[in-house]
Formats: structure tokens, sequence, C-alpha cells
């Protein structure tokens, strides 16, 4: 999903904002983000039949707060966006997040929680759900995420590793996800996930590395039946002067005892001049048939810019419906102060036959223009795609908009 402060920046020229937790090490940091932008936006939901065109300002504020010690990390980050159309004024767009963090020479411990208050009317295509570290990752509901209403989705995690020096190291987890939805115009259902793991790591020698994981999920949906899921899974880590090479089987039961298994190889590499990584695989579907599973990612900096590309075909064993997502983006400088970016995502969900696919994508690309130390401006368009197993909705967006961040130490 979006994070906040890409509302500004969808699709554009998204300038390094320096969040509380990419701080420098040591002592207490603050940031403060503002950015406010104006769109003019075709069929704004992506919904058939069209909605009239809309025009709208968007106000984003972000407040992020980190303290670090040697052995600890403390880091808060809250951020709202308010937002502003020709009949309404309305706050929905809410993030926080917390994380604490507290490590020795031979355990880490980390816990966090965070809450994400979203607007499902503008959850309009796959760049919606590209991460923090920019890997563009489906949620479970987002076949259902049409029409109007709250989405609201909090997450509670935490972890223990000790024997980190050790070659023989343990690991346990825990963590609860609850989703929820309020005024929603789609039938969707509100769902508990709680989640508990343990494993070790075996340094066998110098670069080889073995793990083994055992996971228990719950999943309770109001309407349905409890979902339950028990995953072993093991890993060979091979360390290589240019990327390890890593291999891993798994295999998982279900609540009604069934049992499916995957499999993958992943590759590494560091090239002289940016990196490759992918992987090959094969997973038992809930059919028993056995479906292809793969990744490849590329990252190629250029002395004025930067080239990305990444796809990926997945599904969990068991599951009936994969996932296919395509991401690629240009960055390139203009002048010293000034930078263009061209940025498309695609996402696909869809059934082994290809009976009933959903499709969502974007096409986007901005000028970016730092007005000074402090200030930069931004203007771009962008096409938002969807195809519901034939039924195509399109929306069309120019927008501009001014961002400022302020950091400082106390």
């Amino acid at each position: 999903m979006k994070q906040l402060v890409s509302l500004v920046l969808a699709g554009g020229l998204c300038p390094v904002i320096a969040l509380a937790q990419d701080a420098e090490p040591g002592g207490v940091f603050f940031t403060f983000d503002f950015g406010q932008s104006f769109e003019a936006t075709s069929d704004s939901d992506l919904e058939t039949p069209e909605e009239e065109d809309s025009v709208q300002g968007i106000t984003d504020i972000r407040f992020g707060a980190v303290t670090e010690t040697r052995s600890q990390r403390l880091s808060f980050d809250l951020g709202t966006g308010i937002r502003a159309t020709e009949d309404e004024l309305t706050n929905e767009d809410v993030s926080l997040r917390f994380a604490y963090s507290r490590n020795s020479a031979d355990a880490v411990f980390d816990t966090s929680i965070s809450a994400l208050r979203s607007d499902i009317s503008f959850l309009r295509d796959a760049s919606d759900f590209i991460n923090a570290d920019g890997v563009l990752v489906l949620p479970d509901d987002f076949e259902d995420l049409t029409g109007s209403g709250i989405r609201i989705a909090t997450t509670v995690a935490a972890s223990l590793r000790w024997g980190e020096t050790d070659p023989l190291g343990y690991r346990i987890s825990a963590s609860q996800q609850l989703l929820r939805y309020e005024d929603a115009s789609a039938a969707l259902a509100e769902s508990d996930t709680n989640t508990v793991g343990a494993g070790v790591r075996l340094n066998i020698n110098e670069v080889t590395t073995g793990n083994l994981d055992l996971s228990y999920s719950e999943t309770d949906e109001v309407g349905a039946p409890s979902e339950d899921r028990l995953t072993l899974s093991t890993n060979l880590v091979f360390s290589r002067p240019l990327g390890d090479l890593t291999y891993q089987l798994s295999t998982s039961r279900n609540e009604t005892d069934d049992v499916f298994w995957a499999g993958s190889i992943s590759r590494s590499l560091a090239l002289p001049r940016g990196s490759l990584a992918g992987s090959v695989g094969i997973v038992e579907a809930d059919d028993g048939e056995t479906r292809p599973t793969g990744s490849i990612s590329f990252s190629y900096p250029r002395p004025t810019g930067q080239i990305d590309l990444s796809a990926a075909r997945s599904l969990s064993p068991g599951g009936d419906r994969g996932t296919t997502t395509l991401r690629a983006t240009f960055a390139q400088a203009v002048t010293p102060v000034s930078g263009m970016r061209f940025e498309i995502t695609y996402a696909e969900a869809s059934d082994p036959d290809r009976s009933d696919v959903l499709a969502s994508g974007e096409v986007s690309g901005s000028y970016a223009v730092e007005l000074n130390r402090l200030w930069e401006f931004n203007v771009g368009a962008r096409i938002n795609l969807r195809d519901d197993d034939g039924t195509r909705s399109r929306s069309n967006t120019v927008f501009a908009g001014l961002n400022r961040t302020i950091s400082w130490r106390p």
C-alpha cells in the first residue's frame, strides 16, 4: 500500500525523504515532512460506469523520531493525509509505526506495532502496494478492494534471536494482524491472523549455512470457518564471492490435513555495474498439480540516474490463485537540481486456467526540481488501469505539488 507521503508524489520523482528510521545512528533525531499537491482525475475510483471527473487537494504531514544507543533503538513514525475534494474535506489516511530493538553481542530482540488506515476509494492500482523496500507485495484482500469505505490494518510483531556468534543459533517469533473495514460498499470480510514460529541456524562451514523453521498460523475470518496452517521449511545458503546461492524446501499442512510442498533455487549476483537476483521453483497447488514460480530483479545505477526492473510469479502451497507482478522504474537527472522519473507497475491475480483474471497497473511520469535547499516542486501525469475479468476501467491524472523535509537534532 502506498505510504502517505507518496500520495503527494504518486508516480513522480519521489525525493529522498529523510524519515526518522534512516537517521544516522546515535542520539535523538527528529524529522517533519510536509507536502501539498493538487490533482485533476477522471474516474478516480476506477469504477464502471465511470465516476465524474474530480479535482482534489492533498495535504500530507509526517513526523518521525528516533533515539539510539549502542545497544538499543526506539523509533516512532506518524503520518496523516487530508484530502479536500469539491464536496468534502476528509482525513481518512493515517499511518502509525512504533519499533524497538535491543541487541547484544550474542542476541537480538525486535518488536513493532504498526497501523494503517486508508480510504479504499483511492487504492486504485498495483503501485499502492509497494512496500518500504520498493518491492511490490499484494495483500490478501487485493481482489476485493473496490468501491468505497475505510480499510484498517494493524500488525503487532516480536522476534528474538540468540546464539548469533555461535555455530548453532536459535530464533522465535510471534505476530498478530487485524484487518477491519468501516462503511465498505463491497462485501469485505474482517479477519484476525495469529502466527508463531521457531527456528534454528547451523553454520556447517565457512561458506555453508543451514536453517530449519517451523511456523503455525491461524486465520479467523468473519462468516467463515477458521483456517490454520503448519509449515516446516529448510534451506541451505552457500556464500559466494559474487552473491549467495540458496536452496529451499518447505511443506505445509492445512486445517483439513492436506499436505502441500514447495521448492526453489535462488541466486544473487553483484555485477560490475549493478546487481541481479533471481529464483526458480515449483509449488503444489490445491488441486495437487505442480505449478512453476520464479522471480527476477535487476538494478543498474548510472552516473546520473537509476534503472530498476523486477518480475515475479508466486503461488502459496495449497493455493488456487497465483499472482504475477511487474515493475520498471527509470530515474534520470536533467540538471544538478532537477530530474525526471518514469514508472510502470502491474499486478495480476488469476486461476490456473485464467478463467478469472484481475489485473491492475499504473504508468506514470514526472519532473521534479529543487527550488531551494528545503523545497521541491514536482509535476507529472499517470494512467491507472484495472481489468476485472473483462470489465475494464481507466483513470487519468495530472498533478503538481510541493514538498518540504525538515530534520534536526535537539
